[in-house]
């Protein structure tokens, strides 16, 4: 037998046990010869079970026609005007030109016209008050909105309350409309309560308080606590505050009608009473009808760092021994500087040292200064309030950082500010004739405050009606 029908009839015998086995063990071959496949490092392959397979339908393909060319809807973007919603609050010291720079208008022309609009000095007129603003990519202003009092809401009373909704829209054709609308607001109290764990104002700002009732806050108990000595973490508070709203807006948020605080221990309670027929002696009282009233405020700022305190020290100007006779406050620059007393300015100017200073002089021989100021609010000869924002605190003169140098003198001695307590005498009761009319008014605001939850659960603001 040649070596050719040897080969074939060995490859025929080969092809029948491979023909037997493939019926036998259809799976188990499959899954090697795919095992295989994947070793040689085929790039792709197909694994058909054994048998008979369906009938796939013919695939079926879809054409659509796809706009690339975006170039005429980017150009019809780029010509609409983008505009700029913003907002900003009126402050003691703006000017028209001031307001609306932080609202982003910036085009001269509409500066110098505005700066002449009667309703515009209206509103500056009303510190506080929330301004709305649309203004375009140039930094022209398209709208301004903001409320004016048509007639300013005074203590604690109820009812309703006239405002006028100010709109200044400027015209296709150039200058601006203006108008006023007159709007009705409903006076509405708004209770919450918080716990201190950094400072008063982080504090207020989780339990939803808003920054002015904050500031009134400070004012209010300012007398009675060194916000910048006395407040530990852990210390709680809870107030009840007036708001004017239309609608589910508000228009502006009123004073405080009843706040507590708990400092160190201590307990503290003031209450707004307004008497019927005795409007001058409108004021906080303790809930047993003693005035909060005191001479002085145990601080011109509503916050603070002491960095140096009163007595000898190292000059870190001329790096030798000095007696310092006042303390320095560590504030940012712009912060308010409050004269802590009534009195009458004597001095705003620049002092070699201080840098621009103001100095009050107060009955009963004490007077204060303050240095080291970026802005005056005050000029000399002016008569100044309790609580009244004389300046604005800086870096000027010899100073090594943003801070105030305050200074307390009695009988023309320089003594320590830490100390001011001492000189202050306790409030006044209320006259006999007005305690009936005094526990009425106070008794649902103390009581609004005492259903607030827990001080160590701060609730958001709520509403009271």
């Amino acid at each position: 037998m040649s070596l050719f029908v040897r080969t074939t009839f060995r490859l025929r015998q080969f092809a029948l046990r491979l023909r037997e086995a493939v019926e036998a063990h259809p799976g188990r071959v499959a899954s090697g010869v795919g095992g295989v496949l994947l070793l040689s490092s085929v790039s792709a392959f197909a694994l058909v079970e054994y048998g008979p397979q369906p009938v796939l339908p013919a695939p079926g393909v879809v054409r659509q026609a796809v706009q690339l060319d975006v170039s005429q809807q980017a150009g019809l973007l780029d010509s609409q005007p983008r505009l700029l919603y913003t907002t900003a609050y009126v402050e003691p010291s703006d000017s028209a030109a001031s307001l609306l720079r932080r609202l982003q208008v910036t085009d001269p022309t509409q500066l110098r016209a505005l700066a002449r609009e009667p309703a515009l000095a209206q509103l500056l007129r009303d510190r506080g008050a929330m301004v709305g603003a649309e203004v375009d990519s140039l930094g022209r202003l398209r709208l301004l909105q903001a409320a004016l009092p048509a007639a300013t809401p005074k203590g604690d009373a109820g009812g309703k309350s006239d405002w006028q909704q100010l709109r200044i829209q400027a015209r296709a054709a150039g200058g601006f409309e203006t108008r006023l609308q007159l709007l009705q607001a409903q006076p509405q109290i708004r209770v919450a309560s918080g716990v201190v764990h950094s400072t008063l104002f982080a504090a207020a700002d989780a339990a939803g308080i808003p920054d002015s009732v904050t500031s009134q806050l400070v004012g209010m108990f300012g007398t009675e606590v060194d916000f910048r000595r006395d407040l530990r973490s852990g210390d709680h508070f809870s107030v009840a505050w007036r708001v004017y709203r239309v609608g589910d807006h508000v228009l502006r948020v009123g004073r405080i009608l009843a706040a507590q605080m708990s400092v160190g221990g201590h307990d503290y309670k003031a209450v707004w009473f307004d008497p019927p027929g005795h409007p001058q002696d409108a004021a906080y009282f303790a809930p047993d009808g003693s005035s909060l009233a005191r001479a002085f405020l145990l601080s011109p700022l509503p916050y603070d760092r002491l960095t140096s305190g009163f007595g000898w020290r190292i000059s870190p100007i001329f790096h030798k021994p000095e007696f310092h006779k006042g303390i320095d406050l560590a504030i940012p620059v712009g912060t308010p500087v409050r004269t802590i007393a009534d009195g009458r300015v004597v001095y705003a100017g620049w002092g070699t040292g201080y840098g621009k200073y103001v100095k009050v002089v107060h009955p009963g021989g004490f007077a204060t200064i303050y240095a080291h100021l970026s802005r005056f609010d005050v000029h000399v000869g002016e008569t100044v309030k309790q609580g009244e924002v004389v300046a604005l605190s800086g870096n000027t003169g010899w100073s090594t950082g943003p801070h105030l140098y305050f200074q307390f003198f009695v009988q023309g001695r320089p003594v320590n500010p830490l100390n001011i307590a001492e000189y202050t005498p306790k409030g006044t009761h209320l006259p006999p004739q007005l305690r009936a009319a005094f526990a009425a008014s106070t008794a649902p605001r103390t009581h609004l405050l005492a259903l607030l939850p827990p001080a160590d659960e701060p609730a958001a603001a709520r509403r009271a009606g």
